[in-house]
């Protein structure tokens, strides 16, 4: 049997959440099998009928764990409070016999809300010095009409994608995401609120084993 089986929305949350699984040091956890797989009905089917979809998709003789993420932009129910989002989620899990087995995580408002919380891993991914990043990073809050602060806050996607295009004339990938999961720093990405309930989720479902080796006193 597998440790866990992640369903995401999307593949740049796939890729992400690929290279974070990996990290058990830094998640303080211990190493886990799992499997990742992208819902096609994107954020808006995920809280539609996730849960039910993850009850045919996934055997719980196969896995010990399941948890469900997806970005609350996007998702139909922006009107709800993220807290409440994930409430009913976990209510219809348990509904779909995952009770005790499985957990919820949705990122407000989007995955690129929590890369933001890791500039550093930021700058090193674009091969940017401190003073050429915060320069671009300025003219793309400029560019969407708010603070900087509140553009991270609000709109993390849009002012992640204009920074990468003025850097490299391109859109992400997923396998920028990938990257950035490798090389973020857990510390930081504990800052965010939703990621520390993901780190908070994954500590309880595996934690660190303690050492078995009986303890050493002076004679």
């Amino acid at each position: 049997m597998k440790d866990l089986y992640v369903l995401t929305a999307d593949a740049d949350a796939e890729a992400f959440m690929r290279s974070i699984l990996t990290r058990h040091g830094a998640l303080a956890i211990r190493p886990i099998s799992f499997d990742i797989h992208r819902f096609p009905g994107r954020d808006s089917g995920m809280v539609k009928e996730g849960p039910e979809i993850a009850r045919v998709l996934v055997s719980k003789t196969e896995y010990s764990k399941l948890l469900l993420l997806w970005d609350h932009h996007g998702s139909g129910w922006e009107s709800r409070s993220a807290d409440r989002a994930v409430t009913q989620i976990e209510e219809r899990l348990a509904g779909v016999t995952w009770a005790g087995r499985s957990s919820a995580v949705v990122l407000v408002p989007e995955l690129e809300e929590w890369l933001w919380e890791c500039l550093p891993s930021i700058r090193s991914h674009l091969g940017l010095r401190e003073a050429e990043f915060s320069a671009l990073a300025e003219e793309a809050a400029v560019k969407l009409s708010k603070p900087l602060d509140r553009c991270k806050r609000d709109l993390p996607k849009e002012l992640f994608e204009i920074v990468l295009y003025r850097k490299s004339r391109r859109r992400p990938l997923p396998e920028d995401f990938k990257k950035l999961g490798a090389s973020a720093d857990v510390t930081r990405l504990r800052t965010n609120d939703r990621f520390a309930r993901l780190s908070a989720i994954l500590q309880s479902w595996f934690p660190v084993a303690r050492s078995t080796q009986p303890s050493l006193k002076p004679n």
